[in-house]
């Protein structure tokens, strides 16, 4: 089986908070990955020692057979090869459509009209056209925010794609576009997804495979389709979204 990244008994505490503990998980190349969990499980922690923003105390990332470290990122110039769209768009308030979608490429791009053409392509791609290249982000509604961050993130057609919580404040019909919206896109760029969400029709629409932290480990992977028939405890607790079960809700976290 063809992995684009294995992830081997990675650990990470803050204090004496263990956040990730020996977790191991394997990333298919060219699906949709899904990781679901509840608040403080270690979905956002693990995405951030995958893009190298926070440094594992133990376990090893690799990346296309290649270990991922401080070095090996700068080697292979990784950050070339990954989009990410962020929970709540996070596009720049100061700079306009066409200006954030192509925001990561200007030193790969010289001349303006390519800029220009690249940021009509990809907004063509999420269903928006040329008429907001212009716009700045206080003149887009949430939906149109969701689109353009989307633009960005696959604006140098990258391996693969992180999604942060994509469909977070949107309303239940924009989140479905969105989601079709990810599909769409995942498909047409050819890239492998990451997706950190605790939305499960989200999770659903979207992954090839779904994995379920708990407690920062890995408890059960396997078929989106299969998800709701997994005989395990902590998964049916969590997609029926009941407080009964073997999950604890700590008032502290």
């Amino acid at each position: 089986m063809d992995h684009i990244l294995k992830i081997n008994e990675l650990s990470k505490s803050f204090g004496d908070k263990s956040v990730l503990d020996n977790l191991s998980i394997n990333i298919e190349r060219n699906k949709s990955q899904v990781i679901i969990g509840g608040s403080g499980t270690g979905k956002s922690v693990l995405l951030k020692c995958i893009l190298g923003l926070i440094e594992p105390d133990s376990g090893e990332i690799f990346f296309n057979q290649q270990i991922l470290n401080k070095k090996k990122r700068a080697d292979i110039d990784f950050h070339s090869k990954i989009g990410m769209l962020f929970q709540g768009a996070a596009l720049f308030d100061s700079l306009n459509v066409q200006e954030n979608i192509t925001f990561g490429i200007k030193k790969l791009e010289s001349n303006l009209g390519d800029l220009t053409e690249i940021a009509v392509d990809k907004l063509k791609k999420v269903g928006l056209n040329s008429s907001v290249l212009y716009f700045y982000p206080s003149e887009l509604s949430g939906g149109m925010q969701k689109r353009v961050a989307l633009a960005r993130a696959i604006a140098r057609n990258p391996e693969l794609l992180f999604f942060d919580e994509p469909t977070t404040g949107l309303d239940p019909i924009m989140a479905d576009v969105i989601n079709n919206l990810i599909n769409e896109v995942i498909e047409e760029v050819g890239a492998t997804a990451i997706t950190i969400t605790h939305d499960m029709e989200s999770a659903k629409k979207i992954a090839d495979k779904i994995s379920m932290l708990y407690k920062g480990a890995v408890i059960w992977t396997g078929d989106a389709m299969d998800i709701n028939s997994s005989n395990n405890p902590y998964v049916d607790q969590f997609i029926k979204g009941s407080s009964d079960g073997p999950i604890k809700i700590n008032p502290n976290d």
